[in-house]
């Protein structure tokens, strides 16, 4: 029997789905069509402070305490609906493709650029007991493996606070200052660290854990996240809310 065959008699009983929306398509692709034409890509050249494209930047560089931050995707439409699945439904297998997304946004928009570790934005040990995972942390795993550096558990998270997408952007940054310790046994001194998480809305969540990782003595901290929210210039539509750092 070939490996063709073999192919489409598993999708007989196990039918292929896109790893965007979910609908059935041929064995043949992993997107579906509607998909691959809607998808919010990013493409470079990037602002390294906001992450969106240069012709949609509207941050006037205001600087975070990570060095750059890139994402394969905005976070709307088709985006915002996998990233439901993944975070919500329980399908953590999503994970795996999720995270090659966002490993080739790092090779794309962070060309020549080399990491010792890769880390992610922890829970609170009450959190970890009442979810079953951490989409973050299974994201950052699957990103190091298809870059092929190790995913470290690198920070700890001292408390709980109210979930960011709760909040008015005013207020996101001093909801989390003061939250995030590096590890008792993380050794990060000289090293170059990826930071990766689902969604980057204001970069708070992630510039307070950059912040961190260099008061520890990080050399370099660059961020990588699966969806940025897309702000809006002066005048446009709101940007759809956000639960991302």
């Amino acid at each position: 029997m070939t490996a063709q065959l073999w192919d489409r008699l598993l999708c007989a009983f196990f039918p292929r789905r896109c790893r965007y929306c979910g609908a059935l398509i041929v064995p043949e692709r992993t997107v579906c069509e509607t998909c691959e034409t809607a998808l919010p890509r990013i493409a470079p050249p990037a602002c390294p402070d906001c992450g969106h494209a240069k012709a949609d930047c509207v941050c006037k560089h205001k600087k975070q305490k990570f060095d750059a931050v890139c994402a394969p995707f905005y976070y709307t439409d088709v985006i915002r609906r996998a990233v439901h699945r993944f975070k919500f439904e329980g399908r953590t297998y999503l994970a795996e493709s999720y995270g090659a997304d966002v490993a080739n946004a790092v090779r794309l928009h962070f060309a020549g650029r080399s990491f010792d570790a890769v880390a992610f934005v922890p829970f609170t040990k009450r959190q970890r007991r009442k979810r079953a995972y951490n989409p973050g942390e299974l994201l950052a795993g699957a990103a190091a493996k298809a870059l092929g550096v190790p995913c470290l558990p690198l920070l700890e998270k001292l408390y709980e606070t109210e979930t960011q997408h709760a909040l008015p952007a005013s207020r996101r940054t001093g909801n989390v200052f003061g939250v995030y310790e590096v590890a008792p046994d993380a050794d990060v001194k000289n090293k170059r660290i990826l930071l990766v998480d689902d969604i980057k809305t204001t970069g708070a969540t992630l510039s307070e854990c950059a912040k961190v990782l260099k008061l520890a003595g990080a050399s370099s901290v660059h961020a990588a996240v699966f969806a940025i929210a897309r702000r809006r210039k002066p005048g446009a539509q709101t940007p759809e809310n956000a639960s991302g750092a």
